[in-house]
């Protein structure tokens, strides 16, 4: 069966995107895998505007629900705080850099409610309390910005990721409007600031406090997700206060950013060489093993070449991030009878929520093995720009599945080891998404999961976290490099040149940064 006119026109389109932002030589698979995304992503952004929102279901404007209604699960038609951001994040990224197809009108239009919307659940007077006393974690809401009162639709709240994860979207919209194209710099600062220094400080004051994790059943405790919100946010939102004249508190903000960076690496396990999920590790007493994809999550979403590979904050490229992977993706590949049937030389190719998720089947998840890919992307793309990859003691486990021969060392670009590894871990990412292919439903609108068992897509249909992780994993194949959240400024030509006075480094992070100097791509500021 031929595909849709549509789809032919954004596979047309998406060849020149590919010219214009691609780093990654891709592999004797590329064909295949665009066969693919050219696919699902204009199916997933479809429903994403068209059946997840909009007036045509009564919802408000900026408003979106975690799947296509259904009257099967009456608990998902309501707007999930954490859900609305997480698409926000990928919109945001695209007009600020968008590919040849995307509708710049239409993202203007989707990014401008969903701030609105954003800013309105600042003042929901909800079960979590009001403005002043907690109201600000509230997690999730009714499809007019109003409170949920029945506690079966609002697991786990309130949500100290609420604060940051909402901060950060508003400061990449601040930081777009004050670009020269925009030149809304009086706004952003009179209006938009006071929201955002809101969550800032609500932050700064509860920051090391315990909360419910983001999966379900929630655990109490020390969250790697949360924590790592916090400190982008914090470090985003003093760069920003100072760029628009409110920098009065922005020590204080990098001050808190630099503890709760200290924080996120005790996280570290040393001896299995992940990072744990939660600091709720005894199983015994309702934690968890530790092992799950939150940060992968994190790796993906924080991701920042400008850092280089960067273990502190988890760059895809780091050691730490590539071990995680290793550990993680092969505990899953463990515990799913469908792993059975893989070759023997694709590592860790399916993963799920967490390792001891049963409530709702322990299936493994179509967002969290686009995020393996969309890591891998990544990796490529740092590695591309400061000319080098890197083998640690950490990382080389991971590397082995690849190649059981290769060495501690730093192999620069263009040398025998480097051009095998690199092309080793595309073929690997890429067979990842063609993996997923064969488990893709016919219409392409991703369900929920995959039966561990059969393969077969399960649960509700057109959820939100898998449609917009297949928009992610697409701008990662084509190499698309997403806004400084750590130095701020755009890549926009070559070569790479920073603007070394920035002060990242004062809070000893950014391992690669000055290494980034000599060549890559230029960085405005």
């Amino acid at each position: 069966m031929h595909p849709p006119l549509f789809l032919l026109a954004f596979a047309a389109s998406i060849a020149v995107a590919a010219n214009q932002f691609s780093r990654i030589k891709h592999t004797n698979n590329t064909r295949a895998v665009r066969d693919y995304l050219d696919r699902l992503v204009p199916v997933s952004k479809s429903a994403l505007v068209h059946e997840l929102m909009g007036p045509t279901f009564g919802f408000d404007p900026g408003v979106i629900i975690p799947i296509i209604p259904d009257p099967k699960y009456p608990e998902f038609t309501v707007y999930w705080l954490r859900d609305g951001c997480r698409v926000y994040h990928t919109w945001l990224n695209e007009l600020t850099m968008p590919l040849p197809h995307d509708d710049i009108k239409l993202l203007r239009t989707l990014v401008d409610d969903s701030v609105h919307a954003l800013v309105r659940t600042q003042h929901v007077v909800s079960l979590s309390g009001n403005v002043f006393t907690g109201g600000l974690e509230e997690p999730v809401f009714d499809i007019h910005l109003g409170t949920i009162t029945n506690p079966a639709y609002r697991p786990g709240s309130p949500a100290a990721d609420g604060p940051p994860f909402r901060a950060i979207v508003l400061v990449m919209y601040a930081e777009w409007l004050i670009e020269p194209e925009q030149n809304n710099g009086t706004w952003v600062a009179d209006v938009l600031w006071p929201a955002i220094n809101l969550d800032l400080q609500w932050i700064s004051l509860h920051w090391n406090q315990s909360s419910w994790d983001l999966w379900w059943p929630p655990v109490w405790g020390g969250s790697y997700w949360t924590a790592s919100l916090q400190y982008r946010a914090l470090r985003a939102g003093a760069r920003l206060s100072q760029s628009i004249g409110r920098g009065d508190n922005s020590l204080e903000l990098e001050s808190h950013a630099s503890m709760i960076l200290d924080y996120l690496q005790t996280f570290w396990n040393e001896e299995e060489g992940y990072m744990s999920e939660t600091t709720v590790t005894d199983v015994k007493i309702g934690g968890r093993s530790g092992k799950g994809t939150a940060p992968l999550t994190v790796s993906v979403l924080n991701f920042d070449p400008s850092l280089g590979c960067d273990a502190a904050t988890f760059q895809p490229c780091s050691d730490r991030a590539l071990s995680s992977l290793e550990v993680v993706g092969n505990s899953f590949k463990g515990i799913f009878p469908i792993s059975n049937s893989l070759p023997p030389d694709q590592p860790n190719a399916l993963l799920g929520w967490y390792l001891e998720e049963e409530l709702l089947g322990g299936h493994a998840q179509y967002f969290a093995t686009l995020h393996a890919a969309e890591q891998i992307f990544d990796a490529l793309i740092t590695w591309d720009l400061i000319g080098e990859l890197q083998v640690t003691d950490v990382s080389l486990k991971f590397f082995r599945q690849f190649d059981q021969n290769i060495g501690i060392g730093t192999y620069p670009k263009g040398s025998e080891v480097y051009e095998s590894l690199t092309d080793d871990v595309t073929s690997w990412a890429e067979r990842t998404l063609l993996l997923l292919a064969d488990h893709t439903p016919d219409d392409y609108v991703l369900t929920q999961a995959i039966d561990r068992a059969t393969g077969e897509p399960v649960g509700p249909r057109g959820t939100l976290h898998c449609l917009v992780s297949a928009l992610s994993v697409y701008d990662a194949y084509n190499g698309f490099i997403p806004p400084s959240w750590a130095h701020g400024g755009r890549f926009f030509e070559e070569p790479w040149n920073y603007n070394m006075t920035d002060n990242h480094d004062n809070l000893q992070v950014g391992s690669g940064f000055e290494r980034l100097a000599p060549s890559g791509v230029k960085v405005r500021f």
